[in-house]
């Protein structure tokens, strides 16, 4: 398979490239943390298993780097622990990056995976970097790394889709493997467009909009607690917020009935118990969303997801209402995808662009992650690998070790402490998850009644009663 030769805008060659809008926010999240934190990174760490062509899997690679852009792009400069630091621009490569490999004896394997996932990318140098650990003849493990200012969760199925696709035609050409399904769109192209002056103008008096709205919906002030026990180093406690399976059915049922999505129904029971926990009528919470608006740019491997903040009411007449108009709000709430979440944040919190980093709940009570599901039914997390017979191919749950996040400022250090964060997903059938909240800022017994709200209110609905 030839490599794709890839066009670029003039602009990309000439000066560093801007911020994409959905790199916005990590930009912003990258820069709250000072340089002893645990580096913000995604990871595929796959174990093959059986004969591998080595040569290959680092041609497939190369194929990979140099088709999508976003994994050749590097920052021009260091990001420094000042939270006040400049974007320093970005910047192509002509080449993607090499396929490293290192030796090890198979019972240090797990040991020097996670030495290989505890060193921090050079962004000057790239932001991602590959990694091939032999543990035996027929026993490797590489260790994919990026940054996740260039790669997020829905970057992983791509990846993993384009380099089995791609071993595989090179080892067992026209063996039945899937075709590739269109061009990749180029990344830089996509941020130029983003900064011709006509859009430039038009985000701008979108994002103050959209500030004023959640300025009202009390995005300046943050849930209360003890915000003189907020300090640097972070230290989290955790509520379990898991339902059974039979529980779980019974919940996609309802969503169902009610024609709102999982994600709107946890988000609706979230926002109504964290309103009566802390005397609340409105809040805002951040969720995140996809950005992506045409096929090529599927195709594209970047930082896709984004921030967006939700306004919600929590006062309603009836469950059927409540349930509509929170899913409205997330629906309305989409359309601000490609709004740049630094430039929003200024005009909340009356502070010029730059002036500082805002974590990535600056403008939330609550965020909510859900994960593992798609549309009513539960995604398959870890679908196999469309591999040659006799290899075998194992994702590994390996982290890399690292201590808790050190906030650069007071600042980042609040928006973090004062935020709730809820962290769902859909496993064996069933919704498992938890609640984790500041310890030091949010008073443990508070935190514990927004659990009991919340499973009271899906224990409610997911039996059709009105909580």
């Amino acid at each position: 398979m030839s490599h794709h030769a890839t066009t670029h805008p003039p602009s990309a060659g000439l000066a560093p490239l801007p911020l994409y809008s959905r790199q916005d926010w990590c930009w912003e999240w990258t820069r709250s943390y000072t340089g002893d934190s645990t580096p913000i990174e995604s990871s595929e760490t796959l174990l093959f298993q059986g004969p591998l062509d080595t040569g290959a899997l680092r041609d497939t690679l190369a194929e990979i780097g140099t088709r999508h852009e976003a994994l050749r792009l590097h920052l021009v400069a260091g990001v420094g622990p000042d939270p006040s630091a400049a974007w320093p621009g970005q910047a192509l490569r002509p080449e993607p990056g090499p396929l490293d490999t290192v030796r090890t004896a198979p019972q240090e394997r797990a040991a020097e995976v996670t030495r290989v996932l505890s060193r921090p990318l050079d962004l000057t140098d790239r932001m991602t970097r590959t990694t091939l650990v032999r543990t035996a003849e027929e026993e490797h493990v590489l260790v994919a790394q990026f940054h996740h200012l260039i790669f997020d969760s829905t970057s992983h199925r791509l990846f993993r889709d384009l380099l089995a696709h791609g071993y595989h035609q090179r080892v067992a050409p026209g063996d039945g493997a899937a075709k590739r399904r269109t061009e990749p769109a180029s990344y830089a192209g996509l941020i130029d467009r983003e900064h011709t002056p006509e859009v430039r103008s038009a985000v701008h008096g979108r994002a103050a909009t959209l500030a004023g709205e959640l300025r009202a919906y009390g995005a300046a002030n943050p849930l209360a607690g003890d915000v003189g026990a907020v300090v640097a180093e972070a230290e989290f406690g955790s509520l379990p917020l898991t339902l059974t399976a039979e529980r779980t059915q019974l919940l996609l049922r309802r969503s169902r009935a009610e024609r709102v999505t999982l994600h709107t129904v946890l988000l609706a029971a979230l926002s109504h118990a964290v309103a009566r926990a802390y005397e609340r009528d409105r809040l805002v919470c951040s969720v995140y969303t996809h950005g992506r608006t045409s096929a090529s740019a599927r195709e594209t491997l970047g930082l896709f997801s984004t921030v967006v903040p939700v306004p919600v009411d929590t006062e309603y007449r009836s469950l059927s209402e409540f349930l509509k108009a929170v899913h409205g709000s997330v629906r309305r709430a989409s359309d601000s995808a490609d709004l740049p979440f630094s430039e929003t944040a200024s005009h909340v919190l009356d502070r010029p662009p730059g002036d500082g980093a805002y974590y990535r709940s600056a403008l939330a009570h609550l965020e909510l992650r859900l994960s593992g599901v798609t549309g009513w039914l539960p995604e398959e997390p870890n679908p196999p690998l469309s591999l040659p017979p006799g290899l075998a191919v194992t994702p590994l749950g390996l982290y890399p070790d690292h201590p808790f996040p050190v906030f650069a400022g007071p600042e980042q250090a609040l928006a973090c402490a004062s935020t709730l964060f809820a962290d769902l997903e859909m496993a064996d059938g069933a919704l498992t998850g938890s609640l984790w909240y500041e310890k030091r800022y949010h008073d443990p017994t508070r935190t514990a009644r927004v659990g009991e709200i919340f499973l009271h209110f899906i224990e409610r609905l997911s039996e059709g009663s009105t909580p």
